[in-house]
């Protein structure tokens, strides 16, 4: 999850005696601290600090912040391995089963995590691994669900104090080891760095005001640092010791530190390299003898952390909220997309259908009037058929006439409306009958002239011709008629 360009960035620190606490308001690019606090838990139950907590965020008037959880070193273990794989997934898997044998606890009773060092020899990959135990996790988890703010992020302070080191030191110590001496009101956080990242972490048991009291003691917890750290052969000599943490440190440590470890020391006072706000000029007063290093540091930016010690069950019940409000929000998405889909199709239904009912009712009234210009057309065809046929028969029967033997009666005349011509008559000789078929065959008004038969028979002591003859008219399209339903029309 990525943090908003305007947001409320809070740091807190729920370990031992002392809870800290630290705002810092984030603006575009701009970043700064709007407020430092810190209030004594030694002996206050865990309902005592839900309503400190709820009544700061009161107070400040923080309502939906990103909230980090920041693990200081004491709080943790860690150990410098090396892993025989190059491989993210595979050292992953080697940690998970490896880890359980780092520490006297079981495996479930432990949150890992690590950080990459870089390749060693051809296969190998050191790494610092990060080990806390879950009770003291889920502690502040339940105590932060009870003031009602969601932990985003549980960080590595070593990890933030290195990262910030590195941006303040010097250009030629930026890429060579660099001793961290983190001073707080307890302990003391011994960190070696290289770019950025710790590579080698101790917890002194030892505060500011032990150190006070006994100088030599904290030399000497400090020199038996550097030993373990050269003992496990994980980088070069530091070539400087930085001093950080609280205020209130004995002038002559500088010295102490430097001729006793042959390192040279700078002091580096945090409180002048962070971005503070107008209204905390007068926080220094009350962290001489408590140091807001590890909150701070890891506030300016969380995002570039790599050590993440939330317990798996949280990251599970998160990772599944985060996939069920994907697939909500896909959901949405497909409501809205098929509603979207939907509305279109329902849009064009609806054009297309008033566009239909346009076009009936354009259509119902032309078509009435097509139908009545169509019945006029075709009484005006009718009409037409009949004035030019009505004469048809007289012409047929001009034409026999005009090709009729004087010998030849006509008992029957049969025109059909397919152009079809029969004749029945009788001649006084069969000569005669077929001087007449040759005539009808020589007109241009009959064609395929065919003798259908031809009788002879005595009648009053003369012969005579009986016949049957039929042709085709050649002109038959004007005795077609048109068709009833035509007609009724």
């Amino acid at each position: 999850m990525s943090i908003k360009n305007n947001a409320d960035i809070v740091g807190i620190d729920l370990d031992g005696d002392e809870l800290v606490f630290a705002y810092l308001k984030k603006t575009g690019t701009k970043k700064e601290l709007i407020n430092l606090t810190t209030y004594n838990i030694k002996e206050a139950s865990d309902d005592d600090i839900v309503k400190m907590i709820k009544n700061l965020f009161k107070e400040l008037k923080i309502k939906n912040p990103y909230l980090i959880n920041v693990v200081p070193l004491h709080l943790a273990i860690t150990k410098n391995l090396e892993i025989p794989s190059l491989d993210p997934r595979e050292i992953r898997e080697i940690i998970d089963l490896q880890s359980g044998r780092q520490t006297p606890y079981a495996r479930e009773e432990i949150i890992i995590d690590y950080v990459d060092l870089g390749n060693y020899r051809q296969s190998y990959t050191k790494i610092l691994l990060v080990i806390v135990t879950r009770v003291a996790i889920k502690r502040q988890f339940e105590i932060m669900e009870k003031v009602g703010v969601k932990i985003e992020k549980t960080l590595f302070a070593p990890e933030g104090i290195s990262r910030f080191c590195l941006a303040n030191l010097r250009n030629e110590l930026q890429a060579v080891p660099v001793g961290i001496i983190h001073i707080d009101a307890n302990f003391t956080d011994f960190i070696v760095s290289l770019r950025g990242n710790p590579i080698f972490t101790r917890s002194i048991p030892i505060g500011i005001d032990q150190i006070s009291t006994d100088t030599d003691k904290f030399v000497e917890e400090l020199k038996n640092s550097m030993e373990s750290y050269y003992s496990e052969d994980i980088d070069k000599s530091p070539h400087v010791l930085v001093l950080t943490g609280a205020i209130d440190q004995p002038k002559d440590i500088e010295m102490a530190l430097t001729a006793s470890l042959h390192i040279p020391v700078q002091t580096m006072p945090y409180f002048k390299h962070l971005p503070l706000g107008p209204n905390i000029a007068a926080v220094p007063s009350i962290a001489r003898h408590l140091s807001f290093f590890n909150v701070a540091s890891v506030l300016l930016n969380p995002m570039a952390m790599k050590v993440s010690l939330i317990p798996e069950e949280i990251k599970l019940k998160r990772s599944f909220e985060e996939h069920a409000q994907a697939l909500m929000k896909t959901g949405m998405y497909i409501i809205c997309l098929l509603i979207l889909i939907g509305g279109l199709f329902l849009g064009k239904i609806y054009f297309k259908s008033t566009y239909l009912q346009q076009l009936k009712s354009e259509y119902e009234s032309t078509n009435h009037e097509a139908q009545i210009l169509e019945k006029s057309m075709e009484k005006m065809r009718i009409i037409k058929h009949y004035i030019k046929a009505r004469g048809y028969p007289l012409q047929v029967l001009a034409s026999i006439y005009d090709v009729l033997p004087k010998r030849i009666l006509l008992d029957s005349i049969k025109m059909s409306q397919e152009g079809n011509l029969y004749l029945k008559g009788t001649g006084r000789a069969m000569s005669d009958v077929f001087a007449f078929v040759v005539s009808l065959e020589d007109s241009d008004f009959f064609s395929n002239v065919q003798t259908n038969y031809t009788t002879s028979r005595q009648e009053d002591g003369e012969d005579w011709a009986d016949f049957g003859i039929s042709c085709i008219l050649e002109n038959k399209e004007e005795m077609a008629e048109p068709s009833e339903e035509k007609k009724k029309n």
